[in-house]
């Protein structure tokens, strides 16, 4: 398992069986899962669905090395969210993905724990791209995207017809929006 990661407002902890409660509460919310792929499946059984995570989380952490955290604000101690580094099985790519509480929303949490997470996987990692999906509606996830450097690179239809737009970033693109001089 992963140490514990922070960032200036942020504790990250490799989401677990201990963080079911709170991690159910979040994706139970229509706001939060509204625009994931498995929207309809964490409709009808948040906590069926959370269990699928967090044992999907627990065993990319023993095995990979990486995965998501459940991430707590570090003014309070709450649980805001969940997010972090994915290995795609099915294309050997690895995902950047963030989904935080409404209460959370429009404080650059998501920007911040995006960052945190390409820092770990170009600096520590060495990784030389990553990837993230994002409903085409969810315009608020694709301009945290923007922000960090990620393009756009195309669309592709899931099974049950949902579109997702597909972004990425390269470990030199990062690099060099890294020494940029910021405005």
């Amino acid at each position: 398992m992963s140490h514990p990661e922070q960032t200036a407002r942020l504790q990250l902890i490799p989401l677990a069986a201990e963080h079911l409660v709170p991690y159910t509460t979040l994706i139970a919310q229509p706001l939060v899962h509204r625009h994931l792929s498995r929207a309809r499946e964490i409709a009808a059984d948040p906590e069926g669905q959370a269990r699928r995570i967090i044992g999907m989380s627990e065993q990319q952490w023993s095995k990979r090395g990486l995965g998501p955290y459940a991430v707590f604000a570090k003014e309070d101690g709450r649980f805001i969210g969940r997010g972090g580094l994915l290995f795609v099985e099915h294309s050997g790519e690895v995902e950047v993905n963030y989904m935080l509480d409404p209460g959370a929303w429009g404080r650059g949490y998501a920007r911040e724990l995006a960052a945190k997470c390409l820092e770990i996987s170009f600096g520590r990692m060495c990784l030389s791209k990553i990837i993230a999906t994002t409903n085409p509606d969810n315009v608020s996830s694709r301009r945290v995207l923007e922000k960090l450097g990620f393009a756009l690179t195309g669309e592709k239809m899931l099974d049950g017809g949902r579109v997702v737009q597909l972004h990425e970033i390269t470990q030199a693109g990062w690099r060099n929006r890294a020494a940029a001089p910021q405005a």
